[in-house]
């Protein structure tokens, strides 16, 4: 029987010690294990810096384990770069170099990567604006259901951005996204309920969406609860 690589089994005991809190010696560990090249632990690394867990919270720190570990291409580390980049932390703001980082995870099939790529390809950051690509990569997250791409693709349906207007499908992507509860698609299903915009008019639904998303601090649908609470008393 083969012995098992010792990078191997620093990143496992590292992973034990994680789960037990033991933050220091998961540290020590996956550093030593990311000393022999294993990407997993710089990337483990890398989120610990990144989220501050046992650590103190250190963007710099973070992007320097994720850089380690996309060295090896690791797809969870190159997605993690394209954040720092995207919004600037650790790093300068960079939507260019996001977009390369996005891509680079995106290519290896990365759902989160395919949709933050995709909103780059939507607003023109970082990359030619192209609305088409951007409704590709939101398919392509779709399919793998993230709730954040269904809910993209049906506000680029709704708007007939990128895609044929169509209130009907955009409402079917909208309540793919509620099914996971995501509180910015039940606000749009709730304000397409209560305009009658695609649908019949139908205030007590309306109100409901609003309700679960305000019950998620969705501040806007608060305030539409409060003025559809007069009509429907009326």
């Amino acid at each position: 029987m083969w012995a098992q690589r010792e990078d191997t089994m620093s990143f496992e005991t590292g992973v034990k010690a994680f789960h037990a809190k033991n933050y220091a010696t998961a540290v020590s560990e996956w550093e030593k294990a990311a000393e022999d090249g294993d990407a997993d632990s710089s990337f483990q690394l890398g989120l610990m810096y990144a989220n501050g867990t046992g650590v103190e919270r250190d963007y710099a720190k973070a992007h320097d384990w994720f850089s380690r570990a996309s060295e090896r291409d690791h797809v969870e580390a190159e997605y993690s770069l394209g954040v720092l980049y995207n919004v600037g932390f650790g790093v300068e703001r960079d939507e260019a170099e996001a977009a390369y980082w996005y891509t680079r995870a995106a290519d290896k099939g990365n759902a989160q990567a395919q949709c933050n790529l995709a909103g780059l390809y939507e607003t023109g950051e970082g990359v030619t604006r192209d609305y088409l690509k951007a409704v590709e990569l939101y398919t392509e997250s779709a399919k793998q259901g993230y709730v954040v791409a269904i809910f993209n693709l049906g506000v680029m349906c709704e708007n007939g951005t990128g895609m044929e207007k169509d209130i009907e499908r955009a409402i079917q992507f909208y309540e793919a996204a509620a099914e996971s509860g995501l509180d910015a698609a039940l606000y749009n299903l709730g304000v397409l309920y209560a305009t009658g915009s695609g649908v019949e008019i139908d205030l007590v639904r309306a109100r409901s969406m609003f309700e679960r998303a305000a019950a998620q601090g969705h501040k806007l649908a608060q305030q539409n609860i409060d003025m559809l609470d007069g009509k429907i008393k009326a």
